[in-house]
C-alpha cells in the first residue's frame, strides 16, 4: 500500500516540481540577464519583487480556499460543485486583485522608501514595481485556476501552463531587457513586462482549455456570485490571508535590516535566495500532492489514509531536500558564480557573501521540507489556523529579533549593586551572517512545531 501511496504521491509531485523548476530557472535567466545590467539592477528587481511579495496573502485567500474545497468534493465524487467553486474563485480572485494593482502603482514607492531605498534604486525599483502591479488581476486569477486544478489531482495542465508562460517571457526578457529586434532597451522594467506578457499567455490559453471541456474541471461561466460558496472559501482562507500577511510583513522586516546591511549584502542575499529558490522546488511539488491527496481522503471519510499521505511525504522529501542540502553545502562558489559580472566592481565580495549564504541555508534544507509538506496538508485539510500560529511566533521570535539584535548588535550596561559592580557588555554584531543564521535556525523551529501539530491529529476533523 505504502508504494501505491508513494506513486500517487509522485504522479501528482512531479509536474508541480517541474513547473515550479520551469519557473525557477525563468527567476534565475531574469537575474543573469538584469545582472549583466548591473548589480544595482539586481538589487532593484529583488527590492520590488519583496514589495510585490507582499501582495501575495491576498492571493492566497482564495487560492487555498479553493484548493481545499475542490479536494474535498473531488474526494465526494461532486464534480459539479467542485465545478462551482472553480468558476468562483476566477471571480473573487479578479474582484481582488483590482485595489491590489491600485496600490503598487500609486503607493509602492512610499513602501520602497520605508525599505531603505533611497536614490537610484528607489527609482529602478518604483519602475519596475509599477509594471508588476499592473497585472496583478491577472495573476490572482491564474494562481486560483491553477490551484483549483491541483485540488482535483490534475497537476499537469498547470505545469504546461506554466512552461509555455515561462517560454514567452524568457524571450520577451532578451528582447526588453537589451532591446533587441527593434524592441526598446528597457533594463530590468523589461523584465517586469516579459513577466506581465507571460502571465497574460498562460491565462488565456487555461480559460480555453476549461471552457473547451477537456480537463478534470470544467468553466461554465454564470457570471454571478454563488454567495454561499464564496463564504466558504473565504472562511477557509481569511486563516491563510493574515498567516501569509504575516509572513510577508516578517520577510518586510527581514528584508528591511538585510538592506541596511549594504548594496553588496542585498545583492549577495538575491542571488543567494535565487539559486536557493531551484532547492526546495522538490519541496514545493510534496506540498502541492500532499494537500491535494489529503483533501480528497477527508472528503472520502478516510482520514487514516490521510495521516499516511502525510508521512510518506515526509520521507520523500527528507530524500530529495538532502541531496539539494549537499550540494548547496558543497558547491555554492560553482553557484553563484553565472550570476555576476567580473566587469562589477564588487564582484568578489558579493561572491563571498553569496557562497556563505547558499551553505547556511543548505543546513536547514531538510526541516524547510518538512514546514512545506506539513503545512501543506494542514491547509489541505482546510485547517489553516494552525500555520497562521506557527508563523506569528515562530518568525517574529526566532528570525527577526535574532536577525536585527545579532546583526546589528547590542549593550547592556554595568549596574552597581551596592558592593557589588556587574560590568557592561557589549556585542558588535555579525552583519549579514547574523540575519541568515537565524532565518536557518527559525526553519528548525518550524518544522518541529509543525510535526507538533500533525501529531495532535485535529487537524482530520476540521469541517470546511
Amino acid at each position: 500500500m505504502e508504494s501505491d501511496l508513494r506513486k500517487r504521491l509522485w504522479a501528482l509531485a512531479w509536474p508541480a516540481i517541474t513547473g515550479n523548476i520551469s519557473q525557477t530557472l525563468l527567476n534565475l535567466v531574469d537575474t543573469l540577464m538584469v545582472g549583466h545590467v548591473s548589480s544595482l539592477a539586481i538589487a532593484a528587481v529583488g527590492l520590488g519583487g519583496q514589495v510585490s511579495w507582499f501582495m501575495f496573502p491576498i492571493m492566497m485567500t482564495v487560492s487555498v480556499g479553493t484548493l481545499a474545497l475542490v479536494a474535498r468534493f473531488v474526494g465526494a465524487r461532486d464534480v459539479e460543485s467542485a465545478n462551482l467553486v472553480l468558476e468562483q474563485s476566477l471571480y473573487l480572485a479578479f474582484l481582488l486583485g483590482i485595489p491590489v494593482f491600485l496600490f503598487g502603482w500609486f503607493l509602492g514607492d512610499d513602501v520602497l522608501r520605508v525599505m531603505g531605498a533611497r536614490g537610484e534604486l528607489l527609482r529602478l525599483s518604483y519602475a519596475y514595481l509599477r509594471v508588476v502591479f499592473l497585472f496583478y488581476p491577472i495573476r490572482f486569477v491564474g494562481f486560483a485556476m491553477f490551484s483549483a486544478l491541483r485540488g482535483a489531482g490534475d497537476t499537469k495542465t498547470p505545469m504546461k501552463l506554466g512552461i509555455g508562460m515561462n517560454v514567452v517571457n524568457a524571450v520577451f526578457d532578451y528582447l526588453l531587457i537589451y532591446g533587441q529586434l527593434g524592441f526598446p532597451r528597457l533594463g530590468p522594467v523589461g523584465a517586469a513586462w516579459a513577466s506581465g506578457i507571460g502571465i497574460t499567455f498562460s491565462l488565456a490559453a487555461g480559460t480555453y482549455l476549461l471552457l473547451s471541456g477537456g480537463l478534470v474541471l470544467s468553466f461554465k461561466p454564470k457570471w454571478r456570485f454563488e454567495w454561499d460558496i464564496v463564504r466558504r472559501i473565504v472562511r477557509i482562507g481569511v486563516p491563510t490571508l493574515i498567516e501569509r500577511g504575516l509572513f510577508s510583513f516578517y520577510n518586510f522586516l527581514y528584508m528591511s535590516i538585510v538592506t541596511r546591511f549594504g548594496a553588496v549584502a542585498l545583492s549577495a542575499h538575491q542571488i543567494g535566495l535565487r539559486i536557493e529558490s531551484i532547492a526546495y522546488m522538490p519541496a514545493f511539488g510534496f506540498n502541492v500532492a500532499t494537500s491535494a491527496l489529503v483533501g480528497q481522503n477527508l472528503g472520502a471519510e478516510n482520514p487514516k489514509g490521510a495521516e499516511r499521505t502525510v508521512v510518506e511525504g515526509l520521507k520523500m522529501v527528507t530524500a530529495f531536500m538532502g541531496v539539494m542540502a549537499f550540494v548547496l553545502i558543497a558547491f555554492p562558489r560553482y553557484l553563484v558564480i553565472p550570476f555576476l559580472s567580473g566587469s562589477d566592481p564588487h564582484y568578489t565580495q558579493v561572491l563571498r557573501l553569496a557562497s556563505i549564504y547558499l551553505i547556511i541555508v543548505g543546513i536547514s534544507e531538510v526541516p524547510l521540507g518538512w514546514v512545506f509538506v506539513l503545512s501543506g496538508a494542514l491547509r489541505g485539510a482546510g485547517d489553516t489556523k494552525s500555520p497562521m500560529y506557527v508563523t506569528a511566533v515562530s518568525k517574529l521570535l526566532f528570525r527577526i529579533i535574532p536577525s536585527y539584535l545579532l546583526g546589528f548588535g547590542f549593550g547592556i550596561p554595568g549596574l552597581s549593586l551596592g558592593p557589588i559592580k556587574l560590568p557592561g557588555f557589549r556585542f558588535e554584531g555579525l552583519g549579514v551572517i547574523a540575519a541568515w543564521l537565524a532565518m536557518s535556525f527559525e526553519t528548525f523551529i518550524s518544522a518541529a512545531m509543525y510535526w507538533w501539530i500533525f501529531k495532535r491529529g485535529r487537524w482530520k476533523h476540521v469541517k470546511v
